[in-house]
């Protein structure tokens, strides 16, 4: 994570339009006209500047246009509408409505987006390039955080997918799509960087109540609510990503967004449009990048460290173990983490699969009969439930991450968070009743002690994300973080938590006992916490 600026509490999101991306909107300065340019402008030489340096100037300036040109008509912009129970701070909102953007696919009528533009709504409508709008139907892949809508349309033009694998860090980069429904919006700038992984998001509309990403592009082309699902272009004019999601503490762009490399999204896609739906085994072991200075250790080009394996696994049966490293998987050769996940794609429950590692200085192949990933999910939703059922409405880390409705005017912005003004004249609680401390938390098992670093000494449980706007997200706690304390008690199961959150009204305050860990390091602080 980045460092915290301070009072902020910088946060992973998803491009697409919610509510705390229509506060952004709505605080904005209303748009004025520019001014007037002057009409008499003498051509003057610019210093330093060769004529042959203006002339190559030029040329790269008219290169950004063409390129902007020959995209567009390929990108669309897409329109969701449907109903849902509340807001991120619980109360109703009943009908609400996103903006995202999508990439035409094939040109019979297939468009590529962002899962989370199209997830929980009633109906979908496309709008071409050229201003015809077609309602579409949709196929989804959550886990992956794809999806495809199709529309009753022929002829469109679609656009070229690149080799994401190819991108190097610096190369320039063009995003395009409906920041905030401003449609066709380019903006340019780098890839920043390549392989970001470990990206959890909050978003409750996917199956376990947050997206993770384990392979993705950065880039400092500005990114903001609204771009979801657009492309990310390389300077031949080929898609090389699918812009998904922003780090930043105030809702709009800071220069770091993500986007899904193309060679997942164009295969996903291709799956949903064949199949209809995603179906994959599930080998049962966390892998992980390995680092230059390991490759080096090893003599390797290649392949996937083995992080963790849960005892009662596939891969565990089969005869796998922690600090192995996959190089092949059935007749797919792994070059990262990545290729271990995209390999189960391709592979059904119940198959058995060959999974080639090495082991010291031993290459040993064992046969994995795989599982189902889907039957491992469920469990997992399972759980989580069990975890809330007991008063879901005093749950801390009970969230909602929806859709924004139609974006106010600024008149009708403080009817959005309405003020309760208290007899001293500061600014009451937002609510009455169960308050929340706007978190999602897991029990300290041995795969979150892996995913976040945290020593098998430390007890408490761990908050995996973090709701934007929230209590726990305005006193500073982030993903990995251990709450170990609440109201004087000791804080050793997520359930503990919950049962002690059954007691705070909105309007109380409580203290809470908090900290970062790692194998070297801790940061633990207390704060006492007004929940308004």
């Amino acid at each position: 994570m980045n460092p915290r600026k301070p009072g902020k509490s910088p946060y992973v999101m998803l491009a697409l339009g919610v509510v705390a991306g229509a506060l952004a909107v709505a605080s904005l300065p209303r748009l004025i006209p520019s001014v007037r340019a002057q009409q008499d402008v003498i051509a003057r030489p610019i210093a330093g500047m060769s004529a042959e340096d203006v002339t190559m100037l030029r040329s790269l300036d008219n290169s950004f246009a063409s390129l902007a040109q020959y995209v567009e008509p390929s990108v669309v912009h897409i329109s969701s509408e449907g109903t849902h129970d509340s807001d991120i701070l619980g109360r109703r909102v009943g009908e609400v409505k996103g903006v995202g953007t999508g990439v035409v696919f094939r040109k019979d009528g297939w468009i590529i987006t962002n899962d989370h533009v199209v997830a929980g709504f009633d109906t979908v409508k496309v709008v071409l390039a050229d201003g015809r709008e077609f309602p579409g139907t949709v196929r989804r892949a959550p886990d992956n955080d794809i999806a495809v809508v199709k529309i009753n349309a022929n002829n469109l033009v679609p656009a070229q997918f690149g080799d994401s694998g190819r991108m190097r860090v610096g190369q320039f980069a063009m995003a395009v799509g409906s920041p905030f429904g401003l449609d066709e919006t380019v903006t340019i700038g780098h890839v920043s960087a390549m392989n970001r992984s470990d990206q959890v998001i909050p978003d409750e509309r996917a199956p376990l109540g947050y997206r993770a990403y384990n392979d993705l592009i950065q880039t400092d082309a500005p990114i903001n609510m609204g771009n979801s699902g657009g492309p990310l272009i390389n300077v031949d004019g080929q898609v090389i990503g699918i812009n998904s999601a922003i780090y930043s503490g105030t809702g709009g762009s800071v220069g770091i967004g993500f986007a899904i490399p193309s060679n997942q999204a164009r295969e996903i896609a291709e799956m949903l449009i064949e199949k209809g739906s995603i179906t994959k085994g599930y080998l049962g072991l966390r892998p992980a990048n390995l680092k230059e200075f390991q490759l080096k250790d090893r003599g390797l080009s290649g392949g996937a460290l083995v992080e963790e394996v849960p005892n009662d696994s596939p891969a565990a049966v089969a005869g796998i173990k922690k600090d192995d490293v996959v190089e092949r998987v059935g007749t797919y050769s792994i070059r990262n983490q990545q290729d271990v996940r995209d390999a189960m794609l391709h592979y059904a429950p119940g198959s058995t699969v060959p999974v080639e590692v090495i082991r010291g200085n031993s290459h040993q192949t064992f046969k994995v009969k795989l599982g189902d990933a889907a039957a491992v999910q469920q469990k997992e939703i399972d759980k989580q439930k069990q975890l809330r059922q007991s008063d879901n409405s005093a749950n801390g880390g009970s969230m909602e991450s929806i859709p924004f409705g139609n974006m106010p005017d600024v008149q009708d912005f403080g009817n959005l968070f309405p003020k309760r003004q208290g007899q001293n004249g500061d600014v009451g609680p937002l609510h009455s009743g169960k308050a929340k401390l706007g978190v999602t938390l897991d029990n300290l098992t041995d795969a979150m002690r892996s995913q976040f670093d945290i020593p098998a000494g430390v007890t408490g449980a761990v908050v995996t994300s973090v709701a934007p706007g929230s209590v726990a997200e305005r006193i500073g706690m982030q993903p990995g973080y251990v709450i170990q304390e609440f109201a004087g008690k000791p804080i050793r199961s997520a359930q503990d938590l919950v049962q002690a959150m059954q007691n705070v009204n909105w309007g109380d305050t409580r203290p809470i006992t908090f900290g970062k860990f790692s194998s070297n390091s801790k940061a633990v602080q207390t704060q006492t916490v007004t929940f308004k």
